[in-house]
């Protein structure tokens, strides 16, 4: 062989190694899997619902989620046509899907995307029917409970003490009825949920415990009170308190009251702290009048016990300061026959 021809062999390996890599690579290319247009690095955000129904044959993903942001947005009439697990073929039966196990699955069908996805602790599905998740119970019950709330007075403010996370109904025409036995009161309230179909049956029954903080101006002790002391404009002030810890209070109507018992400054009125004025007091002066056949007598006289219209009380007459039962007529006059 020339020396050309060495030459000549030598500068053409390069060129061929070349060849060799770059037919290497498109064959790696070529292996690994083409990406859908939702995964191809689009960084969407979709969150998993807690309660959802599906109508099958297939769960979508549409159906078991909801978009996050813009991207997600956009991208959703795609994405949410997701195909992933079989749905149940009998209606009304729901499953419980852990938070782990949903992982793998939502993987399993979707692959890296379901990285996308933020899930809750548990999915709960149901075939068929309607659900109401708990924001919107929440807001059925509050909706509910504000316009009876004004009869309460004052500043008012619920509390959600147990209700239920969801209410599955078995069809998408049932209804949820928000009742209560007994009108709203400070503190602790039961409501019923009933879920109904459209001719009236109920097909469930569900509770929810609600508390309410009724904050009012109510009457307090302006100054220490003793017992039988009449209580009069100038012996009342006023406090702003929480009604629901606070039963039993008087809302400053009615009487003439007087003390039942003492009480101290700033101490709130309450009904077991009063009792009504009787209409003759002990010691009170009145009209003693004897109504006889032909003759009519008035005469001044000390009371000596306490009664009430149509009662009878022991009076001292002051002329004579002698003893005579006589029924009450009104607040000053006391007749004997």
């Amino acid at each position: 062989m020339s020396m050309w021809s060495k030459q000549n062999q030598r500068s053409n390996q390069p060129g061929a190694v070349r060849y060799v890599l770059a037919a290497c690579l498109a064959l790696l290319l070529l292996s690994v899997p083409a990406l859908t247009g939702a995964a191809k690095g689009n960084r969407w955000k979709g969150l998993v619902r807690n309660v959802a129904c599906v109508k099958g044959p297939d769960v979508l993903l549409g159906e078991i989620a909801d978009p996050v942001d813009d991207a997600a947005r956009r991208q959703w009439p795609t994405l949410s046509a997701i195909k992933l697990w079989k749905a149940s073929d009998r209606k009304g039966h729901v499953v419980t899907v852990p938070r782990d196990k949903l992982a793998k699955v939502l993987k399993y069908y979707m692959g890296d995307v379901a990285d996308n996805l933020a899930l809750p602790s548990q999915l709960t599905v149901q075939t068929g029917g309607r659900v109401i998740d708990e924001a919107e119970l929440k807001a059925r019950i509050v909706a509910f409970l504000t316009p009876r709330s004004k009869d309460l007075g004052g500043d008012v403010k619920f509390k959600m003490l147990q209700m239920p996370h969801y209410v599955f109904f078995p069809n998408d025409y049932d209804k949820l009825v928000v009742s209560m036995r007994d009108d709203i009161a400070p503190g602790r309230n039961e409501i019923a949920l009933s879920g109904m179909t459209p001719d009236g049956k109920v097909v469930s029954r569900r509770s929810a415990v609600v508390f309410a903080d009724v904050w009012k101006a109510v009457p307090v002790a302006a100054r220490p009170m003793n017992r039988m002391e009449r209580v009069t404009r100038d012996k009342v002030t006023f406090r702003r308190m929480n009604m629901a810890y606070n039963r039993d209070v008087w809302d400053g109507t009615g009487g003439p009251w007087r003390m039942a018992r003492t009480l101290g400054r700033g101490q709130v009125f309450t009904m077991s702290n009063l009792e009504p004025v009787p209409l003759i007091e002990r010691g009170e002066m009145v009209n003693l009048v004897y109504n006889g056949r032909k003759v009519r007598l008035s005469v001044k006289a000390e009371a000596l016990a306490e009664a009430g219209v149509g009662q009878q009380v022991e009076v001292r007459n002051t002329q004579s300061n002698k003893i005579i039962l006589a029924t009450v007529v009104d607040g000053e006059t006391v007749v004997v026959r």
